[in-house]
């Protein structure tokens, strides 16, 4: 690590106050800290690795330094090779005023290794995961979770010893395999008896008797009532009257309680027609016609429910939870046991050039020939795209490794009083893709460059582009660099206000905002430029104009005076 990405990292600390969920944060003041592998262990384990700092002050983040460099690296080489599988970290110090910290960074354990763990303490006691800026033991179906994930799980094509090939529906099979051969009339995979046919496409199966059994997928697919052996892998839908925050405010009633259950595709279209019905709607009209507008983008929801229900994980661990629909007043929840698989992450699910692996990849061959599920990888595209269409934040996606969730956010970014807000900053030719992204940091505060292309269904390139104009326009600042850079409203953008004279440029708004905290204020060149970001030059040349214009009036009579300073004209 370079000396300016660790100056930029330890901003990140201080502006937001706490530590990130890739850095850990250690004093080491009075020594070498205990039980080092627990913290090895969850950034191992996490997606990218992470960062571990030692000799900062875990409340403030101000250097305090650690006693002895090499001591501590020994101490954390030891930890490291401790581990299974051994870690190997890149250690780089830095001093500051006599006092020096420790940088240690973390890899990311390879999958078929996972989950990286202490030797001597084993599984899965030794085994830890990274939550928010604070370790935890891992669960033990977080543990048997990523040891079953170390090949391709199997776990959609396992025998239901419990049940017989009279429990599925022959009349669906052959009206699944009748499509397939419309489609495809030539295939000799299709060719068969139905029993061959359903051999073929892991419907059923031999158990360890060698007597034909329905597999899971199967059964999810084909039988009238899969619950009756599997009763939690459904699909619930609650409605609550309130926001996501109701339950704190004393508002968490629930309107609806649905329960969907049977096979796959019934679910599906049950499903969709109770989010539809508790969807509130709205009406466009253009001319004569008018058009419904839902609360959500219905491609969108389709894509959400149908990933949950072919992606989520049904292993033993796993098989008693069922997928959840939770909608509020401000936005909608999809959750599904089991986290990401494979090599995609919360950031790169979308992207087009990421190998896309399926946990349950026989019920997805089956949901694919059918259309229930397009192209793999497409549907998070979809989602994005539908939802930028609609004017609406992008999904976010939370990886808890025991569960997964996709969020809709139904709150407009462009209202009224964004609007008005956005229009101060109209002098300068701002395109709509950055004017949405300002619209997004007002309300949302942050946002990274991945926010940025998800918001304006732009590729990485461009969204780079585009905020690092808005940088040199100082109207957003950055901290953190590469990967990790997070942008943030200026003073300038967050004191910016509709009470600007027509026709005034941008420059000139920034100066009067900073007057805005305190109207009666004498300010000096110097601080005015330090206060509106922008440069000695365009300061100077844009004080004249106000002055000029009457806007601001000048203490001293000589423009050059040492003491010069400007005021804000009484209305």
């Amino acid at each position: 690590m370079h000396r300016k990405e660790f100056d930029e990292m330890l901003t990140s600390l201080r502006e937001r106050g706490s530590e990130l969920d890739d850095v850990e944060v250690k004093e080491a003041s009075g020594g070498i800290p205990t039980r080092l592998w627990e913290s090895i262990s969850a950034l191992a384990n996490r997606a990218k690795g992470g960062t571990m700092i030692f000799g900062l002050s875990a409340t403030n983040f101000e250097w305090i330094g650690v006693d002895s460099i090499d001591g501590l690296q020994r101490a954390v080489s030891n930890a490291c090779s401790e581990m299974n599988p051994p870690v190997r970290p890149r250690m780089t110090s830095f001093t500051d005023r006599k006092k020096s910290v420790l940088v240690v960074e973390i890899p990311e354990c390879p999958r078929e290794h996972r989950p990286c763990h202490n030797r001597q303490s084993g599984l899965p006691g030794g085994a830890f995961i990274r939550v928010g800026d604070g370790d935890r033991r891992m669960t033990d179906y977080e543990v048997q979770r990523l040891i079953a994930e170390r090949g391709q799980p199997k776990e959609d094509v396992r025998v239901v010893k419990e049940a017989t090939i009279g429990d599925l529906n022959s009349l669906a099979i052959t009206q699944y395999f009748d499509k397939l051969r419309q489609k495809n009339p030539d295939a000799k995979h299709l060719r068969g008896s139905i029993t061959e046919l359903s051999r073929r496409f892991s419907i059923i199966g031999e158990d360890d008797e060698g007597v034909m059994r329905p597999t899971l997928c199967g059964l999810l697919m084909f039988a009238d009532y899969p619950q009756q052996f599997y009763p939690s892998l459904c699909i619930t839908i609650l409605r609550y009257a309130g926001p996501r925050d109701g339950a704190s405010r004393g508002d968490d009633s629930i309107i609806e309680n649905q329960k969907i259950e049977g096979p796959i595709p019934t679910m599906l279209e049950e499903a969709f027609s109770v989010i539809r019905r508790n969807m509130r709607k709205g009406t466009l009209k253009t001319g004569l016609l008018a058009e419904d507008l839902w609360e959500y983008p219905e491609l969108a929801l389709r894509e959400v429910v149908v990933n949950a229900v072919a992606h989520r994980d049904y292993g033993p661990w796993a098989a008693g939870t069922q997928v959840q629909v939770k909608m509020y007043s401000d936005a909608l929840i999809v959750q599904n046991p089991g986290g990401l698989f494979g090599p995609v992450s919360e950031d790169t699910l979308d992207e087009v050039n990421v190998i896309q692996a399926a946990r349950n990849g026989f019920l997805m061959s089956l949901l694919e020939r059918v259309g229930i599920v397009e192209n793999r990888g497409s549907g998070i595209r979809t989602m994005i795209a539908q939802l930028a269409r609609a004017g609406l934040p992008p999904p976010q996606f939370k990886d808890h490794g025991s569960h997964f969730r996709a969020i809709f956010l139904n709150e407009t970014l462009l209202d009224p009083a964004t609007i008005d807000w956005l229009s101060t900053l109209a002098p300068h030719p701002l395109n709509e893709r950055q004017r949405r992204a300002l619209a997004y940091l007002k309300r949302y505060k942050s946002i990274r460059n991945k926010d940025y292309c998800r918001l304006n269904n732009c590729d990485s390139r461009l969204s780079t582009a585009e905020l690092s104009e808005l940088r040199e326009l100082s109207l957003i600042n950055q901290s953190g660099t590469r990967g990790g850079a997070v942008y943030y409203l200026s003073p300038i953008s967050r004191t910016a206000t509709t009470n600007i004279p027509g026709g005034m440029k941008l420059r000139h708004a920034k100066l009067l905002a900073c007057f805005r905290e305190n109207p009666e204020a004498t300010l000096s060149a110097k601080d005015i430029t330090r206060r509106s970001g922008l440069n000695h030059e365009t300061t100077r040349a844009a004080l004249r104009d106000l002055v000029r214009s009457g806007h601001l009036l000048p203490t001293e009579e000589k423009a050059r005076s040492s003491r010069q300073a400007y005021r804000l004209k009484s209305s």
